[in-house]
């Protein structure tokens, strides 16, 4: 079913972006009543519409799902209504304001992305404007008459300035005014000490100040809960230090979208196996899991079993508690289970002795 039918080693990375992306992702399951599950189609979740009613019948009230196909007619949606065991629907329910439905893993970071979008493109427009160089000339206009200096001026910068902007048909283009941020600026200067004197006006300063980009950034970052160092983005201090703890909550993060998608893939497996003439118990008789998101995660759970192993070494050498206490209190275990335990440790010890003897 997994492999063949499904195809889920290429298929499943695609349904979880679809799910994390919009918090939903419909899969429509193609049964054959006595085959089973023999194809899935993946359904755009604004395609179709999830609707729970209630019936009252003699032995109660009960609630019952289904599923409306508003979406363009495709060769398996020649209906429109689709009964609960017709689609498989996984959704990230973190938020009872969108039931049924999921919210999507990107819905807390729209406002800040747009945001930082708007202030990444103000810092480019901003750094081109203010980037080019200028010179300012004082250009000292001695006793020439005051009506006469913006003729003067005006035939000096003529004479200095860059060569007009020209369209493809050799005509002076007016449209683009290059004078506002390229062109140098004229100053008239009269006086005893005044003399023609070239300056240059600075451009843009402040263009390692990103501080504000990098304050939007990390704010969008983590409302998608995703590590900085996963992105390529430095942190401050030890990258592997700090790399090494924000894993644990990204593990954890992955891992409850992990347990969303075995559940369900755990009720079409079931939906399958009924197909097939299972029942009752063999239809929970399985288990579904995912890989490990984390080594790292692995390895806390591993060095904290070793630190309940050498307590519980240090408390059975003093001889402080039981077995029994050791088993309940330290392990969680019910009287059944540790018992159980303990019969199975004496039926390796025999194997054991009789390997010895071999």
């Amino acid at each position: 079913l997994f492999y063949e039918i499904l195809n889920i080693e290429f298929n499943l990375w695609s349904w979880v972006r679809t799910c994390c992306k919009f918090g939903d992702l419909m899969l429509y399951l193609e049964i054959n009543p006595s085959a089973g599950i023999v194809d899935v189609i993946p359904i755009h979740p604004a395609f179709i519409r999830r609707v729970e009613e209630q019936e009252a019948d003699e032995f109660g009230t009960k609630y019952k799902t289904k599923y409306i196909y508003e979406g363009p007619e495709g060769r398996a949606f020649s209906r429109k209504d689709f009964d609960d065991l017709d689609i498989a629907h996984f959704r990230l329910v973190t938020d009872t304001d969108y039931l049924p439905y999921g919210k999507s893993m990107l819905d807390g970071a729209r406002k800040v992305y747009t945001q930082l979008t708007l202030m990444e493109d103000a810092m480019l427009l901003h750094r081109i404007m203010r980037a080019p160089e200028r010179r300012v000339f004082k250009i000292d206009v001695g006793g020439i008459p005051p009506e006469s200096i913006d003729g003067y001026i005006e035939s000096m910068a003529n004479d200095m300035k860059k060569v007009p902007l020209m369209d493809d048909q050799g005509n002076y283009n007016l449209r683009y005014n290059i004078m506002n941020m390229f062109e140098d600026i004229f100053i008239p200067t009269r006086g005893g000490d005044s003399g023609t004197e070239v300056d240059t006006l600075a451009g843009l300063q402040n263009d390692g100040a990103i501080d504000d980009i990098e304050y939007l950034r990390k704010k969008m970052m983590s409302t998608l809960k995703i590590p900085l160092s996963y992105l390529g983005y430095e942190t401050a201090g030890d990258v592997k230090t700090s790399l090494a703890s924000e894993d644990i909550r990204f593990a954890r993060t992955t891992e409850r979208i992990q347990k969303i998608f075995c559940s369900e893939l755990k009720r079409i497996a079931k939906i399958h196996l009924a197909c097939q003439n299972y029942k009752d118990d063999e239809l929970l008789d399985f288990d579904i899991t995912l890989s490990p998101p984390s080594m790292i995660y692995e390895r806390q759970k591993i060095d904290l079993l070793n630190e309940k192993v050498n307590l519980v070494s240090n408390l059975v050498e003093h001889k402080l508690w039981s077995r029994k206490k050791i088993y309940e209190e330290r392990f969680g275990m019910t009287h059944e289970e540790w018992s159980e335990e303990q019969s199975y440790i004496v039926e390796d010890l025999k194997l054991g002795f009789r390997f010895k003897q071999i």
